[in-house]
């Protein structure tokens, strides 16, 4: 794998690592908005933290070596 594959295949980890995070959130506001039209509410949203998804932290740290390992390589 060459310098430009890595950084390209890094980049995209971790733009799909923020993708998966983003959804997460947007389920979790858009579940919420339908209990407040029911009646039954919380004043905020559970929405998960970043470690309770194996995959989000898994994208970014592979994204991350790949980066990394894109910098190091010599052309």
């Amino acid at each position: 794998m060459d310098k430009k594959t890595s950084l390209i295949l890094g980049a995209l980890f971790i733009l799909s690592s923020g993708l998966i995070f983003t959804i997460e959130r947007l389920t979790a506001y858009v579940y919420w908005s339908a209990q407040i039209n029911t009646g039954e509410w919380s004043t905020i949203p559970q929405t998960m933290p970043l470690s309770d998804n194996l995959f989000t932290g898994l994208f970014f740290l592979v994204g991350i070596v790949l980066i990394i390992m894109s910098f190091k390589k010599e052309r």
